[in-house]
């Protein structure tokens, strides 16, 4: 048979090599002379082609499994393709690794070959309807984009191709050649397995060096998913050669080569099962069931995954058919749905196949297959063509019909939440498929899909849009109320209760994309209303129940209106219980109320019916009330019922104060109100506060039998009162609300069966209403009535009596009421029936005084003292009070109180003598009151000129010429003298006190304070009074008279009457100088020869009188002339022609000052004072044409002005350049143009500014003059004029620069050194300093583009150490110069550079400019331009987020960047970086025990191997990065600490292995069968149990002395057995979900909680003393069985102690040395445990019955060391 197959081999290979040779030759002419004219072009188009179709490496893995699809499969054969991936140069080439990749198919046909050596000649153009998924033509030549040199080898052909032109033909990619050397089918067979069957097909593929790892990425990302929608492929295999790849490690394969596992790493991707469902072949649907599985033979891990696949067809629109496509008539649309998590091998979340996955997420659960139309780089589908458009047009149709027989068939899946998260419920990143997403939900919500729940229990289906979800709390009240037996299917409605299996979380998503209502949907809270009503739930319900529906009302009445179902509960007027709304509450149509108390709710409800429910007043059923209280929650129910609801929290106050309301409109109920109020006040429901408040507000039934609404004051009874006697039986403050109660309240009477004595209510409202009595009464404003008319003595001691108190209380007394005492005519006097007010209690001084002014006082009325016997003088006090006067000194006060009330008007002559006595009285005897004085003053009474007025103000003057004089200028009173004659003289002492002015200088002083002139002029004797007045009394006082008249027209003068200040006294010296300007004098004919005696008052008025005022007025009149401009030409030069004049006599120019500050001369810019005045010379014409001067107006004046230069020189005028700097400077009103600038202009300015800058060195120039000038281009300078600010005075001592490099000024063009005037240039702006040429320099630096230029510039400002005022690193920019031109470059953004990269990581990332610019000028880019000299945290996190992608794409991190990194790291390891790297770096650096290689894996997958013994039981599992990279030789080199870095991994979340571990072990006494007991000597000795007492005692667990006494007890307890073989014990990590790692180790001692036994290897017990890994173990498996849960932290602590105890036999003393030094104590109570329990020596059953440890009564007791124990024992014993 063997025989027979070669020769079919022999016979196939010589046809295939014939057919070889056959295209060499016709086709590309290889072997004849003349060659193929299309030999170049086809070249082209292969090498275009090949080069522009895919743009990533894995499409060629996509080819060849997209080939092996269309390939033709034997029958009984199972479609299988494999790559096996070998670091074996197979092919001899040279290769680093090769790709085999073998199908078990027929093989390559002859039309086959023919394909691969052209173009565009696909054999499965076409055959779209016989299934071929292919049809590109050049889709198996994207293999050279991995290899350069692709073999195939297939029915008996042989062949390779090259991408490198062939040299026979010039032709690559499509030439065939023979392949008669490596490999061999030997070869093949060695690595694909030497007892394996090679499969018909298999493709050679040597790597190209760059493209190994990117093909190793590529292979691993395969997802099984692949094979879903592929009909013939069932099995796929990836794989990876071990032993070849680890030949470069040193490991020796020689004894595996002929074992069949040669491979290390392979994954078996295969259809598990595969189920149908449902077919129906007329409507073109069919479903399945399919299981993938995927076996990882590296970790023996076999994943599986079922896939329910819906397959529908639909016709194909013929507005979507394109050419391509032209033949199919059906479109087959497949869609795949995961039960649960998809396979976790390779990417698993492509959402859309095209039979093969594109790289489309779609974030839709399930996958899309269909013959969609692809880019050409197949990574996704072509979203713009109408073929796929039409496609995706179905695909909804296709998800609700596999949706509804999903929710149709659910004994398919687990749960029905299973199913409903097929619902793409999560949006989708393409625009086109989002539409798809919603028209499936549009669909949806109109079907019946969603899973309800009926009242009856009975479960249907409903539309989403008529489901709602319902909160938990609610759903177990309809349980719960369904329970007692409730019928709710009353409710109807269109809403139906979601099933409770979907209600959750979980599924929030899918239900919102249904649109099925949450529970915070307005509806659904609507609906809770709704049922609740309709469903009677309320009546229905238990009290216990119904409580809970009002915690759940309650909890959720913000977001649902409950206001208007029938809700609470309440007992009606008939003592039924009925239901109410909270609206009805909140509009006050009835009040609930509650009490908190049980006892005092049942008494007002009770009481309540009794009063008929006032005001619709209702309370809480009793039995309501009751579960009310038990409630836990009954408080804030109490606080919903008050707040929220309307209700109120009441107490048997406020119940009162409604009942209080309600009596008032209902009388009848006033008795029985008070006994309401005696009973629950004794009942002690209300306190005595609240029954006053409430006895002052009930109504009152009076002794009239009237019943009061409204009082004020209550009355007690009139039976037995004092105000009877005092007011007789009828209650005079009736009106005012003063209320006396009746007799009413005196019957006895029963309340709800409580009975009330006589006479009880009457005392208990009379004490709690406060009833009074006399005199405690508070008496109302209003008149007494019976005080009009006489008492009897017994009332008016009982009125007495009442003011006494009322006064001694402290109360307000009301006015009206005690004016109609005081004024009241009860009084009996002996002229007969008086006021307080009108009488008097008299002795007999005051009757000698009431006889001396008997005709003023004769009306006089004085009390009868025999009327009232010897009592009445005990009231004196309040008599007086009352307004009687008391003897001599009150006698005197009524006759100064009637003088008042004489003087308020005029009086006579005789009264007016009489008044003026009676003062000359009271001044003898001392005894006048100043404010009685004071009202007689003001008393309008005293006859004057100017009528009746009052004394004080008025005057008494001595002439009648005064008198005239002073009424034509003043208003003043003058006493009129004549009117009262000369007797008045006699009283002059009374009239001074009665205000009346008679002193000379004071009246003088009042009429200088109150002149006013009259419309007509005054007469001579007014001005001369006027100055009198000024003399008298001095010019200082008169200042304000002088202020007055010095501006009035009073004084006559020789042009009229003019006001002082413009008047002088006639002086012959000035008379002509007055005359020109019309300055007035005096007319001293009309004043006479007296006017000269008042010079100095004159002078004090205004008056010029002296040379000094005379010239100061002769300055104000030029002032004025000159404000006005009346100072005519003719006059100005008359002037000066006098100045002229007068120089030549004793007259100086100092006298006239006012013409050196008066604006009087006329300039180009108006008048102006002569030192603002230039007289024009040459000297200013340089600078006229740019500065604006105040030159004489020589126009305005003529040529005769010249000749006055001497004496306007003298006034102050300029005259020259220099002194006249400072106009200049002022005079540049506006920037200079470059047309008016010259050098001598230019000059000229400057020497002005040096002028004004020498004259003070503080000088500052003109604000506007230096603006101008910085806007002026007035600089000449080497690259044309230029503003100052923009110009560099060059300095030759900067060699660094060239003066052509800078815009400096040209001096040439100045014709003297311009340096000169440095300083004037530097104010102007112009750069002197170096660091202010920097500053200019770095405005403009970005306009430069030779890197020679600006380099030098870069040195310049490294010389002088310049930077920035404000540097803004946004617009701040370096020059980058190209490395290949060198005076070329670009700008760039400081942001984007840094000065310094030394590990070299950064160069894609910024410009590191320690590459451009040489050391010493690296300082001024990050001083100057911002410019970082480091990489940063987050220039690192972002480097680390571009090795993240790159290692998604196959490439890993390299030892030395990882080094990098996290040096850097800890260098700069703070707060706020922890804070940054906890927000962004989601993976870390991970590796495996053993290999070397670096990942990046999420920071949860990855592990801290805190524990070494842990970390080399996993180092064993090499196929898992397991453990976060830590350098493995921590030298002091090294800039990465590991313990350092351990620390920050633990920061950033890293799990410690230790604490993440789980350890799994099967019974050991099943297991293992333990034999023979073993001695405790040597393991559980005493020194162990002591170390373990004084290690729980520590600071560190801090343990108290029973519980660590318990855990020694159960080490003592433990039974020792040995067994035969160590205990297998399995430890779990779990880096990711559904991924666990376990590995399998030994122990050789093991704790058996369950049996109590300590199990030790048999073996290993022998050889403990020497035996370093038993000590080890055994210490280890002690501390982590004795410590508690909560401190298993301490576990390798406690071990170390133990171990280093076991190596030295648990001694006494190296127990002792051991503790000392861990800094532990052991206690005296510890060691009175232990001395109770022996330890060694024995077996664990000689321990007889355990002991119960002693108890601790105090603090621990520290046991001493063996060296001081003894003293300890003998310091006890003493």
């Amino acid at each position: 048979m063997e025989e027979r197959n070669l020769k079919v081999y022999c016979s196939r290979a010589i046809i295939a090599s014939n057919h070889i040779y056959e295209i060499r030759a016709h086709k590309f002419s290889i072997g004849k002379t003349e060659s193929n004219p299309l030999t170049n072009d086809l070249h082209h188009a292969v090498t275009n082609l090949s080069a522009e179709l895919y743009t990533k490496d894995v499409h060629f893995i996509m080819e060849l499994i997209q080939n092996a699809e269309d390939n033709v499969y034997n029958e009984g054969v199972e479609p299988t393709l494999e790559f096996l991936l070998t670091r074996e140069d197979v092919t001899g080439s040279g290769a680093p690794a090769t790709l085999l990749v073998f199908n078990n198919e027929i093989g390559f046909s002859r039309e086959n070959i023919d394909s691969l050596c052209g173009v565009g000649r696909s054999t499965k153009k076409g055959k779209k309807k016989l299934g071929f998924i292919g049809e590109k033509g050049i889709g198996f030549k994207s293999v050279f984009l991995v290899s350069s040199e692709p073999h195939i080898f297939s029915n008996g052909y042989r062949v390779k191709f090259s991408e490198e032109p062939d040299k026979n033909c010039g032709i690559g990619y499509i030439v065939p050649e023979w392949v008669t050397g490596k490999p061999t089918s030997s070869d093949i067979s060695a690595v694909y397995g030497s007892d394996r069957v090679l499969p018909t097909t298999t493709i050679i593929l040597p790597l190209k060096p760059e493209k190994v790892v990117a093909v190793e990425t590529q292979l691993a990302a395969l997802h099984p998913e692949i094979l879903l929608f592929l009909s013939k492929i069932k099995r796929l295999y990836v794989r990876e050669n071990k032993c070849h790849l680890e030949e470069d490690e040193g490991i020796d394969c020689e004894s595996e080569k002929n074992d069949h596992d040669l491979v290390s790493n392979t994954s078996i991707v295969s259809i598990h099962s595969e189920t149908n469902h449902v077919e129906l072949s007329d409507e073109g649907i069919a479903s399945r069931v399919v299981t993938l599985s995927v076996n990882h033979k590296a970790c023996n891990n076999e994943e599986t995954c079922k896939y329910f696949m819906w397959r529908q067809t639909f016709p194909v629109k013929p507005a979507n058919i394109v050419s391509s496509r032209k033949d199919v008539e059906r479109w087959i649309i497949t869609l795949a749905f995961p039960f649960g998590k998809r396979l976790s091998r390779g990417t698993s979340s492509v959402g859309i196949f095209a039979f093969l996955p594109t790289s489309m997420v779609t974030n839709f659960p399930f996958v899309i297959q269909a013959d969609f139309l692809l880019a050409s780089s197949r990574e996704s589908i072509l979203l713009d063509n109408g073929w796929n458009l039409g496609i995706l047009e179905c695909v909804p149709e296709a998800f609700v019909s596999a949706f509804r027989d999903c929710v149709q068939n659910i004994s398919l899946f687990s749960s029905v939440g299973q199913v409903f998260e097929f619902l793409p419920a999560q949006a989708s990143p393409f625009p086109e498929l989002n539409r798809i997403r919603e028209t499936i939900r549009q669909q949806l919500q109109h079907l019946k899909i969603v899973p309800c729940e009926l009242y009856s229990g009975r479960k249907i289906f409903a539309e989403p849009r008529n489901v709602i979800r319902i909160l938990p709390k609610f759903r177990e009240l309809l349980f719960q109320i369904r329970k007692e037996g409730a019928s709710l299917g009353s409710f109807s409605t269109s809403k139906k209760i979601l099933r409770s299996s979907l209600d959750h979380q979980q599924y929030h998503a899918v239900l919102e994309f249904l649109g099925v209502l949450s529970v915070n949907s307005i509806d659904v809270w609507h609906w809770y209303a709704r049922c609740i009503e309709s469903c009677n739930l309320v009546t229905q319900a238990s009290e216990k129940l119904y409580i809970e529906l009002l915690c759940f009302i309650m909890d959720n009445e913000k977001k649902c209106s409950f206001k208007d179902i029938p809700l609470l509960k309440y007992t009606n007027r008939e003592g039924n219980v009925e239901l109410c709304t909270i609206a009805k509450l909140k509009r006050k149509e009835l009040d609930l109320k509650y009490a908190m108390l049980p006892e005092l709710h049942s008494w007002l409800s009770k009481c309540n019916l009794k009063f008929g429910c006032p005001y619709n007043i209702f309370f809480l059923p009793i039995e309501t009330h009751k579960f009310l209280v038990r409630h836990w929650r009954s408080a804030d129910l109490y606080f919903w019922l008050s707040r929220i609801a309307g209700g109120s929290s009441n107490l048997a106050y406020d119940y009162s104060c409604e009942l209080c309301s309600h009596v008032s409109k209902e009388p009848n109920l006033i008795i029985p109100l008070a006994h309401f109020l005696y009973h629950t006040h004794k009942l002690k429901f209300i306190d005595d506060s609240k029954i006053y408040e409430l006895c002052a507000k009930i109504p009152i039934i009076d002794s009239s039998g009237h019943v009061r609404q409204q009082r004020k004051v209550t009355l007690v009874s009139a039976s037995e009162s004092k105000w009877i006697k005092l007011f007789g039986p009828g209650n005079p403050f009736v009106q005012q609300s003063y209320v006396d109660i009746g007799d009413a309240y005196v019957k006895s009477a029963t309340f709800l069966g409580k009975c009330t004595p006589e006479n009880v209510v009457l005392e208990f409202i009379s004490k709690y209403s406060k009833a009074v009595d006399l005199p405690e009464l508070s008496p109302p404003n209003i008149e007494l009535q019976i005080a009009s008319s006489q008492l009897s003595s017994e009332q008016a001691f009982l009125l007495l009596d009442w003011i006494r108190l009322l006064r001694v209380k402290g109360f307000d007394i009301p006015e009206k009421f005690i004016n109609s005492i005081r004024d009241g005519k009860w009084i009996k006097t002996y002229s007969g029936c008086n006021s307080p007010r009108q009488s008097v209690f008299l002795d007999g001084v005051g009757q000698a005084i009431l006889i001396v002014v008997k005709h003023v006082l004769d009306d006089l009325s004085i009390v009868d003292l025999e009327f009232y016997g010897d009592k009445i003088i005990t009231y004196q006090g309040e008599l007086r009070y009352l307004g009687m006067g008391f003897g001599c000194d009150d006698v005197q006060r009524v006759v100064a109180t009637r003088f008042v009330s004489l003087a308020s008007s005029e009086i006579t002559k005789e009264c007016a003598f009489s008044l003026l006595m009676f003062v000359g009285l009271l001044k003898q005897k001392n005894e006048i009151d100043e404010e009685w004085l004071l009202d007689i003053k003001k008393g309008k009474w005293l006859k004057t000129h100017q009528g009746y007025n009052a004394p004080e103000g008025s005057i008494f003057l001595q002439s009648m010429i005064e008198v005239d004089a002073c009424l034509r200028i003043t208003k003043l009173s003058v006493v009129d003298e004549e009117h009262y004659g000369s007797k008045l003289r006699c009283f002059s002492q009374e009239l001074r006190m009665l205000g009346v002015i008679l002193d000379e200088d004071e009246v003088y002083r009042l009429i200088a304070e109150n002149i006013t002139f009259p419309t007509t002029m005054p007469s001579g004797d007014s001005g001369l009074l006027i100055l009198q007045c000024i003399r008298s009394i001095g010019a200082t006082a008169a200042a304000n008279l002088i202020e007055r008249i010095r501006d009035q027209l009073w004084l006559k003068t020789t042009f009229g009457f003019k006001s002082p200040i413009e008047t002088t006294l006639p002086d012959s010296r000035w008379a002509s100088m007055l005359r020109a300007l019309e300055i007035s004098a005096i007319d001293e004919p009309y004043y006479g020869t007296e006017i000269r005696d008042f010079v100095d008052e004159l002078h004090a008025a205004g008056v010029a009188v002296n040379d000094a005022s005379i010239i100061e007025l002769i300055g104000a009149q030029v002032k004025c002339l000159s404000h006005s401009s009346k100072l005519a030409p003719a006059n100005v030069l008359l002037m000066l022609d006098s100045i002229k004049e007068q120089r030549k006599t004793s007259f100086g120019s100092f006298e006239l000052d006012c013409l050196l500050t008066e604006k009087w001369l006329k300039t180009r810019h108006g008048y102006k004072a002569p030192n603002e005045s230039i007289l024009f010379s040459k000297e200013w014409g340089s600078i006229l044409a740019f500065v604006d001067l105040p030159l004489i107006d020589d126009g305005f004046y003529g040529i005769n002005i010249y000749r006055f230069k001497d004496e306007l020189q003298m006034l102050g005028v300029i005259t020259n350049l220099e002194e006249g700097a400072e106009f200049v400077v002022k005079g540049l009103k506006s920037p200079i143009l470059p047309d008016f600038v010259s050098a001598d202009g230019t000059i000229s300015l400057l020497k002005c500014m040096k002028s004004v800058m020498s004259k003070s060195p503080d000088c500052a120039l003109h604000e506007n003059f230096l603006k101008n000038i910085a806007k002026s281009r007035c600089l000449k300078t080497t690259v044309g004029f230029l503003v100052p600010d923009e110009c560099i005075l060059f300095d030759s001592a900067w060699s660094i620069l060239k003066q052509s490099d800078v815009p400096s000024i040209d001096a040439t063009f100045y014709g003297s050194d311009i340096s000169v005037y440095k300083d004037q240039l530097k104010v102007l702006g112009v750069k002197i300093e170096p660091l202010d040429v920097c500053s200019l320099l770095c405005m403009h630096l970005q306009k430069l583009t030779n890197t020679s230029l600006i380099k030098r510039v870069y040195r310049f400002m490294r010389m002088f150490n310049w930077r920035p005022h404000n540097l803004d690193k946004n617009i701040s920019q370096v020059w980058i110069a190209n490395q290949y031109k060198s005076d070329n470059g670009r700008w760039v953004n400081s942001e984007h550079c840094l000065v310094h990269d030394d590990d070299d990581l950064f160069g894609t990332h910024f410009f590191c400019l320690d590459k451009y610019y040489e050391s010493g000028m690296l300082p001024l880019f990050s001083s100057a331009f911002g410019v970082r000299e480091f990489p940063s945290v987050g220039d690192y996190l972002q480097l680390w987020n571009d090795w993240e992608l790159r290692a998604d794409h196959g490439h890993q991190v390299t030892l030395d960047e990882c080094y990098s990194f996290w040096a850097f790291i800890i260098t700069h390891w703070m707060p706020e970086t922890e804070h940054i790297l906890k927000k962004s770096l989601t993976k870390l650096s991970a590796t495996t025990w053993v290999n070397g290689g670096i990942h990046l894996l999420n920071k949860e997958h990855v592990f801290l191997p805190d524990d070494l013994h842990l970390a080399s039981i996993f180092k064993s599992v090499d196929c898992v990065p397991l453990f976060a990279w830590l350098p493995k030789n921590d030298t002091g080199s090294s800039s990465v600490c590991s313990q350092k870095l351990s620390e920050i991994y633990s920061c950033l979340g890293v799990k410690k292995l230790s604490e993440s571990v789980e350890c799994q072990v099967e019974s050991m006494l099943s297991a293992y069968q333990p034999k023979n007991t073993l001695p405790r000597t040597g393991v559980i000795e005493k020194g162990l149990v002591k170390m373990i007492l004084g290690f729980l005692a520590g600071s560190s667990i801090n343990m108290p002395a029973k519980e660590r006494q318990e855990i020694a007890l159960s080490l003592l307890s433990l039974e020792l057995y040995e067994i035969d073989q160590p205990v297998v014990v399995t430890y779990f990590l779990t880096p990711s979900p559904n991924a666990p790692v376990k590995v399998e180790t030994t122990k050789m001692v093991f704790w058996e909680k369950n049996a109590e036994q300590l199990l030790i290897c048999k073996s290993c017990y022998k050889d403990r003393k020497i035996n370093i890994d038993f000590g080890s173990c055994f210490a280890q498996e002690i501390a982590e069985g004795l410590l508690p849960k909560e401190n298993k932290y301490a576990a390798p602590n406690l071990s170390k102690i133990i171990h280093l105890g076991f190596m030295y036999d648990f001694k006494q003393d190296a127990v002792d040395h051991l503790l000392m030094k861990e800094n532990l104590e052991f206690y005296l109570e510890d060691n009175e445990f232990l001395d109770a329990y022996p330890c060694s020596g024995h077996t664990s059953g000689s321990l007889g019955k355990r002991r119960s440890p002693p108890k601790q009564l105090g603090p621990p007791t520290p046991w001493a060391s063996s060296k001081k124990r003894s003293k300890v024992r003998s310091q006890s014993l003493n």
